[in-house]
């Protein structure tokens, strides 16, 4: 049985619509006019891959940078693939196409990853497969998203790396990673020296919290004792004062019983 091949013409750009989901957000200036002075001297050399809708337009799959380009160096048509593609298929496409190509970066991969997940029910092996990459690395790459949505902009923005980004998982504290990034990009660390960093702050966040736990408890014997001398002076006048003390795990219950003894009072005046 022979497979038909996808359909190949070239198609005005006025008829093409960007792909909504396409997972690449960013399109650097300098790389579009470089491709778009490449595009002029010599075309377009590969075409991009479409799908058609149904009200007689298409929807770029795969190259959406070319097609930008294309339309900057004045070109009305462009050379295109026509594939016959769902949602998901077309997902997928432009993803791989991406990831081969290397245009995305690493948020934009993993938030592709992601929604790959989410959306079309796919697990990190059938991505890794897909895109030919270990399981691990996907998987490395979605935990990057935990990271807060500003955190994510300013890595992306100031180009530090994915490592830069592993490294800001170990912290907890969003505040404190926020803190830990302003000095990263103020110094220009690298990943080597960041890595240092992180381990010297949480260090010293730990040293911090030992020390005021020690200071806590110390604290809390202080407590302790002056409320066993207050009851030491207070079983010297009454005798059947009491004493009570019981460790409820989180904290101490401490109660202390006097008696009033008003009748006892009113017979010694008496007397």
């Amino acid at each position: 049985m022979l497979l038909k091949k996808p359909d190949r013409m070239e198609i005005p750009l006025e008829l093409i619509c960007a792909n909504p989901d396409q997972p690449r957000k960013s399109f650097e200036d300098k790389e579009m006019f470089e491709l778009c002075d490449s595009i002029k001297e010599f075309g377009v050399i590969q075409p991009i891959i479409v799908k058609r809708d149904n009200k007689g337009f298409y929807i770029v799959i795969a190259g959406e940078r070319r097609l930008r380009a294309a339309s900057l160096a004045g070109l009305k048509k462009i050379p295109v693939i026509i594939r016959d593609a769902d949602e998901k298929d077309s997902a997928l496409l432009a993803l791989v196409e991406n990831v081969q190509r290397e245009n995305l970066n690493y948020i934009e991969e993993a938030a592709a990853y992601k929604r790959l997940m989410d959306e079309y029910g796919l697990t990190q092996m059938d991505i890794a497969k897909r895109v030919g990459k270990q399981q691990s690395t996907i998987s490395n790459k979605i935990r990057i998203l935990s990271l807060p949505a500003d955190i994510q902009l300013t890595l992306a923005k100031n180009q530090l790396t994915e490592r830069h980004a592993r490294a800001l998982l170990k912290v907890g504290d969003d505040r404190l990673r926020k803190q830990i990034l302003e000095r990263i990009i103020e110094h220009n660390l690298n990943v080597k020296q960041t890595e240092k960093l992180i381990t010297d702050v949480l260090a010293k966040q730990e040293e911090e919290k030992r020390k005021g736990e020690k200071l806590r408890f110390i604290n809390y014997r202080i407590y302790i004792n002056t409320l066993k001398k207050a009851f030491s002076s207070i079983s010297e006048v009454e005798k059947d004062a009491k004493y009570f003390q019981e460790d409820k795990g989180e904290y101490l219950e401490v109660r202390i019983i006097i008696p009033k003894n008003e009748n006892k009072n009113r017979l010694d005046i008496a007397d």
